[in-house]
């Protein structure tokens, strides 16, 4: 369900890691160019990660899977929330998952904004919802006791849970988790943290939103 902002007064400038798939690039450059980001990049906190321009994509891909992560985690690090931009096929892409599966591993804050409600000159209406991507990563607790990230996947026409195949050391629990998950019983990112829309005039709150998101990952 999506959340609104609900009063909350946003406390601080945050430093944001945007996960998105590039089909989806026109309406991820109009969240870029919102309130929130369009002013002068020397206001501190307002510095955006994970949008790099495709060179730099291309040339990490060429290094294969380990140049890709390499690059996610140098930009996830340096940030207090990952914001999944969330389109109509953001839910399966490897590289999403891996971005918020580093949300999780280095502590970060998380969140989902929808953004198929935005209108651009090639796609002038709004497009159906896509599936939130953090529905099909969670947190599981294995056999020694400890926790480890686990995805969902679709096999045979049955979906099942597997342990995370891009990330298999223990994790921490999120400190938005508000109930460890128990045995065979995994808990979905989506469960533990919030959700929002663009057309709830995200233009004006996105800043709030990932202040939220942040707090509520103790950053």
């Amino acid at each position: 369900m999506a959340i609104g902002l609900g009063g909350y007064q946003q406390q601080k400038k945050r430093r944001v890691f945007f996960s998105f798939h590039y089909k989806d690039i026109m309406r991820v450059n109009n969240v870029r160019k919102s309130d929130e980001f369009s002013r002068s990049s020397s206001d501190a906190g307002r510095s955006i990660e994970g949008y790099y321009d495709a060179s730099l994509w291309e040339s990490r891909k060429l290094e294969g899977d380990e140049g890709l992560k390499r690059l996610i985690r140098d930009g996830v690090k340096s940030t207090s929330a990952v914001c999944v931009l969330v389109g109509s096929e953001t839910w399966h892409r490897r590289w999403v998952r891996y971005e918020i599966a580093r949300s999780v591993i280095d502590g970060r804050g998380l969140l989902a904004v929808h953004i198929n409600s935005i209108k651009h000159h090639v796609r002038l209406t709004p497009d159906e919802r896509g599936d939130n991507p953090c529905r099909y990563l969670g947190v599981a607790v294995a056999d020694n006791g400890k926790y480890y990230l686990c995805e969902r996947f679709h096999q045979n026409g049955i979906w099942s849970w597997r342990w995370y195949q891009d990330y298999t050391q223990p994790i921490d629990l999120p400190a938005y988790c508000r109930a460890a998950p128990k045995s065979g019983e995994p808990v979905r990112l989506s469960e533990m943290t919030r959700e929002y829309d663009w057309g709830q005039n995200g233009f004006k709150n996105i800043g709030g939103w990932i202040d939220m998101a942040a707090a509520d990952a103790g950053k």
